[in-house]
């Protein structure tokens, strides 16, 4: 199964329990990520392989109430210790295997008991110098008899090397259990061999609650007991020590290392007596002979403290007094102390979900007195209880779940920051398109609890461990995490759902199969890689690229340059201290910015499960030192801008109301602006507003190569933002985009299908949009206006609501036929036209049935009153003419003249355009006229100007003057080229005034009622390619 976790402990506990080392509970399935406290970022880690994930039901519970991950249905595995820090960023001294091995054996011993463990790196790590080492039965047995002595000799000041001691042998049976040529180490035999050394331990009179010393030894001492076995004399042995421990909790379950001692030993031996007892002659030998024992676990599991820094002693004591109450002379009165449990803790609670648990697995679901505890209904209500919010977006295709103190704000934020973080991810390695349907991710579900503790409850729930910020589940396509305040977190909710959401992109996009499986995961170098990645992406904006976040650089500032990660260091790192994360991230953001075609590379390396390919490429840049300089380079170069940075979130704009705009409108604006063909449109239903998927494709100039199309492909892309952002309607202000699926046409020219995602107006129904050629748009980017930049603005079939004169729908004067229909609901269409002059009009309607609709006419100024109805009939058709004399809009209302389902068609055109154009004299553009200073006129109206854009000639500037307000026509033809835009702006003003809205073939027409002034019309182009162009301005 896969794990994808950003794991940031906020606990001083669990800094000190990974800085002490290591213990079995805490090994993992797969992948169990980092854990640190955020004030400690250079703690050790644990990551443990073990061989399936667990069930929540069979795990006893951490420090902070966590689930251990080792305690599973079957041996899960031998636990490895934290990770330790790399090679070259560490300043103390360390001794290899190949060391230890060429020491005599009392030279050896000696050594290990003056060292801490940390000092010897290669501890769990198979190799030929450990696999020497532990081959050595004579050392082997060196070491346990020097155990023993010191077991005999540690007292309340001096540990005599015990945890050094005990992880080295701890080391041989982890390798043992898996590596075959070392699998003696793990056979009863030899693991039996520590009993004594053990027992020497336990019966120092020095072994009991007392000061760190102590506590380290017992700690210690649980830990091995773990790995290896365990008797009936230890076990009654440690009875009194968990009798003064229960007796002494308010003091001792209070501090971290006692705490943490008590766990390990009662982890321990739990874990032998569930997982290493597999004969019955073994737990015979238990049964009704550590009763003892068994007691000071129910009495600490009835009588512990739930307050929040003890309550995972107590749960801890639940679990196991029910994981092994059948080892005691009487199985029930285990079920008897759960049973109590239930009835006297909160329902739903962490602790009555522990005791629910263990009589569901142990007492088939039966509690003492015979009454059912189904589990699956209680994990239901508390589901139900914890996670109250259901909030669908997509069509149901991103699911929140959620605590009931989460805001529909704080969700719709995060949805926004999913849509910002997708079209940044996009962008960059170049696909959209799943990379295997049918799986669970086809939706995303997120869970989100109030508070970091009713995340606890999640492991109840889910069955999924709780010690990290959030973790990503593939199998389920879920991810779990929880809101919290600054003070719990300097992460906010909204930065870890960014980084948790790009790791169901990686999953679902980028990376075959699932995790941890397949050739990619083989080199065991792809932690960089996901982590790296989900950090880098965190930081997407909507059209400002993907920015270095204050809140990670802030620990690469704490570093020296001496002590920074290499690029090697990075590729090869593991789940390790917290600073894996920030150079992973450094690393994917320096290849972003500074070698995009070694990101490239890599990119497709992984998603064609090539991991030959993949290594081959971690190999280059690892080996290459220029690459690495420069690499730290942009380290210090980020460390130098800390203060200057900031955390990207969402702007306020996505919680705005969109202003009313016509869709059509909306859909032609970004299709003419960013000069695309094939337009699809696909909407979504998010219950509360809608949005929109725009897909086209943009034919680029030259291909000048992979990587420099794609940065011109990115930076026209943000621009076509930009462009949209300035418009004045704001619905442009939270649009997002992305292009992907890179070609070069026959011509030589860079294609991308490129991707628009934004907000509809208020009254949007939802469905896929019918295109101005009639086709349903299914969102493939394939299919739309026949390879035409857009649609013309004239619908061609009627687009409701239309019933009144706001919501009209624009008719142009060409004869344009536009279709539509009428019925018993909807009887009336309104339709407007603008006539700008005096002139002669024709109005022409043809109904499916003889008599079925009729129209008449209204001008602007006197809506009770019409001006023209039909005066002419020929079969289903009602034509009419007017004869304007009073220039202005038109509108004219069809309505049903009979009951029933009435379809039609209507054309409307103006005398003016039967007329042949006449003769209009010609202003020739002249060079250089790129800006405004250099502009081109004033050009007279009336006049046709010819212009070109040919090499590296990127706009034209032309100027015009109005002496009284006027209605300004501006068309461009577009002679050669495709990729061409105007706009108009008023001299001293930003604000765009006119843009091309509508499109006709090769014309960009656009007409605004304009002020007496002085304006600037830019004609710019959009691709690297010439543009020859006529231009009408009238």
């Amino acid at each position: 199964m896969k794990q994808r976790a950003w794991m940031k402990w906020t606990s001083i506990l669990l800094a000190a329990t990974v800085a002490t080392g290591s213990t079995a509970s805490f090994a993992a399935a797969q992948e169990r990520g980092l854990q640190v406290r955020e004030d400690a970022a250079q703690s050790g880690i644990h990551n443990v392989i073990a061989n399936q994930d667990p069930s929540v039901s069979d795990l006893p519970l951490d420090i902070e109430g966590r689930l251990p991950m080792a305690e599973q249905s079957e041996d899960p595995g031998i636990p490895e210790p934290p990770a330790q820090a790399l090679k070259s960023i560490s300043k103390q001294s360390t001794y290899s295997m190949a060391d230890l091995n060429a020491m005599s054996y009392e030279e050896l011993t000696d050594l290990l008991v003056s060292i801490d463990w940390e000092k010897i790196p290669e501890l769990f790590k198979l190799n030929e110098d450990t696999r020497r080492f532990y081959s050595d039965e004579n050392r082997m047995q060196a070491i346990i008899d020097r155990l023993e002595e010191s077991g005999r000799r540690f007292t309340t000041k001096d540990m005599q090397g015990i945890p050094t001691l005990i992880e080295v042998l701890r080391s041989g049976v982890y390798l043992g259990y898996y590596n075959k040529e070392l699998s003696r180490l793990n056979e009863l035999d030899f693991r039996k061999k520590m009993l004594p050394a053990m027992k020497a331990i336990v019966d120092n009179p020095s072994f009991t609650w007392g000061n760190e010393v102590q506590h380290s030894v017992i700690s210690a001492t649980g830990r091995l007991i773990s790995n290896v076995t365990v008797d009936t004399y230890i076990v009654n042995r440690l009875t009194g020590l968990l009798s003064d421990f229960t007796d002494r909790q308010e003091q001792l379950g209070g501090n971290f290392l006692s705490g943490k001692a008590f766990y390990d030993v009662i982890q321990g031996v739990g874990y032998v007596l569930m997982y290493r007892m597999i004969e019955p002659d073994q737990k015979a030998e238990f049964k009704g002979n550590i009763d003892g024992y068994l007691e000071q676990l129910f009495r600490l599991g009835s009588e512990g403290s739930t307050a929040e820094d003890k309550k995972w002693l107590t749960s801890n004591a639940i679990y196991y007094s029910g994981a092994l109450g059948h080892y005691h002379s009487d199985p029930q009165k285990a079920n008897r102390v759960l049973t109590n449990v239930m009835q006297t803790q909160p329902k739903l609670g962490e602790l009555y979900f522990v005791a629910a648990d263990q009589i569901a697995r142990n007492y088939d679901e039966k509690d003492a007195y015979g009454n059912r505890v189904d589990i699956d209904e209680l994990k239901q209500r508390g589901k139900d209880h914890y996670l109250p919010q259901r909030v669908e977006f997509d069509d149901g295709q991103f699911v929140f779940r959620a605590g009931g103190q989460l805001t529909q704000e704080q969700l719709q934020r995060l949805y926004w920051a999913a849509k910002e973080v997708k079209a940044q991810f996009h962008r960059v390695i170049g696909n959209d398109k799943p990379l295997e349907v049918g799986n669970p991710d086809d939706v995303l579900t997120i869970v989100i609890y109030n508070s970091p503790d009713e995340y606890k409850m999640n492991r109840f729930l889910y069955g999924y461990d709780t010690d990290n910020g959030g973790i990503y589940i593939e199998g389920d396509g879920t991810f779990f995490t929880y809101d919290r305040t600054e003070e719990q977190s300097i992460y906010s909710l909204e930065e870890l759902f960014r980084h948790e959401f790009t790791h169901y992109l990686q999953a679902r996009y980028e990376i075959p199969g699932m995790f941890g499986q397949g050739p990619l995961y083989q080199g065991g170098r792809m932690q960089w890689f996901d982590e790296g990645g989900a950090e880098f992406f965190a930081g997407s904006t909507r059209m400002e690229g993907i920015k270095p976040r204050k809140s990670v650089v802030g620990y690469l500032v704490a570093d020296e340059p001496g002590q920074r990660y290499t690029v090697s260091d990075t590729v090869n790192s593991k789940y390790g201290s917290w600073q894996f994360y920030n150079y992973s991230f450094a690393l994917y953001d320096y290849l972003y910015h500074h070698d995009f075609s070694a990101m490239d590379r890599i990119h497709r390396a992984i998603r064609n499960n090539d991991g030959d390919a993949y290594e081959k490429q971690l190999t280059s840049i690892s080996d290459n030192a220029r690459l690495n300089e420069s690499y730290q380079r942009s380290i210090e170069e980020k460390v130098a801008r800390y203060d200057e940075l900031s955390v990207p979130l969402v702007s306020d704009d996505y919680m705005q109301a969109v202003e009313p705009k016509p869709e059509l409108e909306i859909y032609d604006e970004i299709t003419n602006l960013a000069g695309l063909s094939n337009r699809s449109v696909k909407k979504s239903n998010s219950g509360s507003f809608k949005s929109y998927e725009l897909r086209g494709t943009y034919v680029g100039g030259a291909s000048a190569g992979v990587e420099q199309d794609w940065q011109t492909m990115n930076k026209l892309t943000d621009g076509f933002l930009q462009a949209l952002s300035d418009k004045p309607w704001n619905g442009y202000k939270t649009l997002t985009a992305y292009f992907t699926n890179y070609r070069v046409n026959d011509e030589g020219n860079f294609v991308y299908d490129v991707v628009f995602n934004g907000k509809l107006p208020e009254g949007a129904d939802g469905g896929d949009v019918e295109l101005p050629d009639g086709g349903t748009n299914p969102g493939n980017g394939n299919e739309g206006n026949s390879g035409d930049k857009g649609g013309d603005q004239q619908d061609t079939a009627d687009r409701e609501p239309n019933d009144t004169w706001k919501k009209a729908v624009r008719l142009d004067d060409t004869g344009k036929t536009i279709s539509g229909k009428l019925s018993n609901q909807d009887a009336l269409d309104i339709y407007r036209f603008d006539a700008k002059q005096a002139g002669e009009w024709t109005i022409e309607l043809e109904s499916a049935k003889e008599q079925g609709v009729a129209w008449v006419l209204f001008h602007e100024s006197d809506p009770d009153n019409y001006k023209a109805y039909p005066t002419k009939r020929e079969g289903n058709s009602l034509a009419g003419s007017i004869s304007v004399s009073e220039p202005g809009t038109y509108y004219l209302h069809v309505y049903a003249a009979t009951d029933g389902d009435q379809s039609y068609r209507l054309s409307v055109k103006s005398e003016a355009q039967q007329q042949p154009e006449s003769e209009v004299s010609l202003f020739e553009e002249s060079e250089p006229n790129d800006a405004p200073d250099m502009a081109n006129g004033p050009v007279p109206l009336g006049r046709m100007v010819n212009g070109t854009l040919e090499g590296d000639d990127q706009q034209d500037v032309f100027m015009i003057d109005l002496d009284k307000p006027t209605s300004l026509n501006i068309g461009l033809e577009k002679q050669q080229g495709e990729h061409v835009n105007w706009v108009l702006y008023r001299e001293g003003d930003n604000e765009q005034v006119l843009y091309p809205v509508d499109i006709d073939g090769n014309w960009m027409k656009g007409q605004v009622e304009a002020e007496p002034g002085r304006y600037h019309l830019y004609v710019y182009k959009l691709a690297n390619e010439d543009v020859h162009y006529k231009l009408q301005i009238q």
